[in-house]
């Protein structure tokens, strides 16, 4: 629910002042600018196909704003676009800019700080998020339409987490303890999985740079526990488990991460067996994405005494080889034929163990 009344609070974690304009009953953006039975021209009333007709003509009419395509102009368009609020089928300019901003994002470096500091515009995009755990606490059934606005969504958050300044305040926020629920969603449809690897991307972002603040923040949340749930999941997609492999991994290549994992054996023990997991689907499923940052994995936990001593007796079948690596099953030998940096770091690690 968005702050209401004519002087409403502030929003959650102090996210800017009061709007002396006030808010509408709807919670997003002021006053007046929309009738009560109609959003963006679009009429509650309408057949859904002509609301998507619509919908798409918003979409093109912001991704060429005016004729000299001034990017300005469309994202200033955009951002006032977010504040209105869309019919109930979710089509309107709301969606239309949430979709030309997160398509186009790349293309704006300006966008991230733009984002941060308009007023109301991250408000709008937790609130977005949060509609979708309503949705799902009566439907069962993860819809693409709301698949892809929340994704939408996702990315422009992420924008802003590649910036410094606005990464501090979403880490102050704790914004991504919101989206942990989002990484164990049930079921395994594609608009299910599209909304699982868009915010293990989101997620990502945070640790993309060392920086010890995000590594603290990340890791004292039980972020790797989520992850080792991904990974070990027969059922989640290659990128998937690559994506939540690679963040256990630059997790770890911060000294905190490393030392938090090896501090007790439960937690050592749930990484090490997540990772023989994996490796016993990589014979099934090969993948040389994911081996990479199994193996990247396993080098940096043998930077710990312990860690290394109890590989020297518990190593996985399927990466164990003298250095020719000619003894390895085919599916991984295979892969390794494709990265030989890859392959290098396996007899790195070998040599590490047989020491």
């Amino acid at each position: 629910q968005g702050p209401q009344g004519p002087q409403g609070p502030q929003g959650p974690q102090g996210w800017g002042p009061q709007d002396p304009q006030g808010w509408s009953p709807q919670g997003w953006g002021p006053q007046g600018p929309q009738s009560p039975g109609v959003y963006g021209g679009v009429p509650r009333g309408v057949a859904t196909p002509f609301r998507q007709q619509v919908f798409q003509q918003l979409v093109q009419k912001r991704h060429s704003c005016d004729d000299d395509n001034d990017d300005d102009v469309i994202v200033a368009t955009c951002l006032q676009d977010l504040l209105h609020v869309d019919d109930d089928q979710g089509f309107g300019p709301c969606a239309a800019a949430l979709d030309v901003l997160s398509k186009r994002r790349e293309e704006l470096p300006a966008l991230p700080l733009q984002l941060f500091r308009k007023r109301g515009i991250l408000v709008v995009l937790v609130l977005e998020v949060a509609s979708l755990y309503r949705q799902l606490s009566t439907s069962a059934a993860l819809t693409h339409v709301a698949s892809n606005r929340v994704c939408n969504c996702l990315a422009l958050i992420q924008s802003v987490a590649t910036h410094q300044a606005s990464k501090a305040f979403l880490l102050d926020a704790r914004i991504p303890l919101l989206l942990y629920p989002l990484l164990t969603l049930p079921g395994s449809d594609r608009a299910s999985e599209f909304v699982r690897v868009t915010t293990l991307g989101m997620i990502g972002s945070l640790v993309k740079e060392d920086d010890s603040q995000s590594v603290f923040f990340l890791v004292e949340s039980e972020l790797i526990s989520l992850c080792l749930r991904i990974m070990g999941n027969v059922n989640s997609t290659d990128r998937a488990r690559s994506v939540s492999a690679w963040i256990v991994q630059k997790l770890l290549l911060n000294d905190f991460g490393l030392w938090y994992v090896c501090q007790t054996p439960e937690r050592f023990y749930a990484v090490a067996s997540t990772l023989a997991k994996m490796v016993d689907v990589l014979l099934e499923v090969p993948s040389i994405r994911a081996l990479k940052h199994v193996i990247r994995t396993y080098l940096r936990l043998c930077d710990n005494p312990t860690a290394r001593a109890v590989f020297k007796h518990c190593f996985p079948y399927g990466l164990l080889a003298d250095e020719s690596l000619q003894d390895l099953p085919r599916p991984i030998r295979m892969s390794l034929s494709e990265d030989p940096a890859t392959a290098q770091g396996l007899k790195m690690l070998l040599r590490l163990l047989n020491q």
